[in-house]
C-alpha cells in the first residue's frame, strides 16, 4: 500500500471537475453527499486537495474569499484511511499561506478544534444549528412589512447585509439568489431560503431585531418541510424558543474562530449564515 506523508505531498487547486471526488470523501466521513453545496464551493475557488494514490481524494479545504480581504474556511476533510498523518494542518497551511486576507474565519467542529487554535484561531462567537419539521408558531407575531425578493432586489440586499456584515458580500449574494426558493426582504433585514438534499436552509438572516427575523423565517420557511437555521449568539435565546416551538431541536453550539483582523460589522444583526462553510 503506497503511504502519504504530510510533508512531501502536493497540495493542488481544486476545479469542478473534482466534484465526484469530494463527494466520493464527504461520505468516506459520513457526511452527506451535498452535491449543491461543494459545486458552489467549487466554482467560487479557492479549494485545495490532496490526491489520493489510490484514486480520487485523500483531503480538502476550502478558503473561499466571501468579502474583500475576508475569507472563510470550510469542507477540511480528510479520508479516514489517512487520518493522523498531518493532512489537514499540510492542507490549512497552504490555504492561509496563499490567501490575501487579513481576516480568516471558520465554525470549527470539535475533531477541528485543536488544529484551529494550534494555527492561531481564537473563539469569538459560536453558531447553534437547529434542525427539524418546521410547523407554525402557535403565537402571534407583531410583524413588520414584508415581501418577497428576488435577483432584481441585489442592490438593496447588498446595503442590508454590509450593514450586518461590515463588508461587501455582494460577489457571494450574486451567486446565492440563483439558486433560492425564496427571498424575503423587510426594511430592517432579509432572509434567503434555499434547498439542500431535500432540506430548506435559512440563511443569510440579517435583522435589525427579533422581530423582524421572527417576521422573515414565518414567510420564507415553509410548513412540514425538513428546515434548518445555524443561529448566531445574537439570536439564540428568544429565536431559538421560538424555532424550537415550531418543532425544531437545538444542537450543541459549534465555535466562531477568526485569525487576524477581528470581524467587522454588526454582529447583532447578522443572526444567520448562509452555511458553515461560507458564513
Amino acid at each position: 500500500m503506497l503511504e502519504i506523508v504530510a510533508k512531501e505531498v502536493q497540495v493542488r487547486q481544486l476545479g469542478v471537475g473534482d466534484l465526484a471526488a469530494c463527494l466520493d470523501l464527504a461520505a468516506d466521513r459520513a457526511w452527506p453527499r451535498e452535491e449543491a453545496k461543494w459545486r458552489l464551493l467549487l466554482e467560487l475557488g479557492g479549494g485545495y486537495g490532496i490526491d489520493d494514490p489510490h484514486g480520487g481524494l485523500a483531503g480538502t479545504v476550502f478558503l473561499t474569499e466571501v468579502a474583500p480581504s475576508i475569507g472563510a474556511v470550510g469542507m477540511l476533510l480528510v479520508a479516514g484511511r489517512y487520518g493522523g498523518r498531518g493532512l489537514g494542518y499540510r492542507l490549512m497551511n497552504e490555504a492561509l499561506a496563499a490567501a490575501d486576507c487579513a481576516t480568516v474565519f471558520l465554525y470549527a467542529t470539535e475533531a477541528g478544534r485543536p488544529l484551529y487554535t494550534k494555527l492561531g484561531f481564537r473563539v469569538v462567537d459560536e453558531v447553534v444549528k437547529h434542525t427539524g419539521v418546521g410547523t407554525r408558531s402557535t403565537a402571534s407575531i407583531a410583524a413588520p412589512d414584508v415581501r418577497k425578493g428576488g435577483i432584481g432586489d441585489l442592490p438593496a440586499l447588498v446595503r442590508l447585509d454590509q450593514q450586518a456584515f461590515g463588508a461587501d458580500r455582494s460577489m457571494l449574494l450574486r451567486r446565492v439568489l440563483p439558486i433560492a426558493d425564496r427571498v424575503v426582504i423587510a426594511d430592517g433585514g432579509y432572509v434567503v431560503a434555499w434547498r439542500n438534499l431535500g432540506t430548506v436552509h435559512a440563511g443569510p438572516l440579517v435583522a435589525d431585531s427579533v422581530r423582524t427575523a421572527k417576521a422573515l423565517l414565518d414567510a420564507a420557511l415553509p410548513e412540514g418541510s425538513s428546515t434548518r437555521v445555524d443561529l448566531c449568539s445574537g439570536g439564540v435565546a428568544e429565536l431559538s424558543g421560538w424555532l424550537i416551538e415550531r418543532g425544531l431541536t437545538a444542537h450543541p453550539p459549534s465555535p466562531l474562530m477568526v485569525l487576524g483582523e477581528d470581524l467587522p460589522g454588526n454582529r447583532a444583526m447578522l443572526l444567520a449564515p448562509f452555511t458553515q462553510a461560507l458564513g
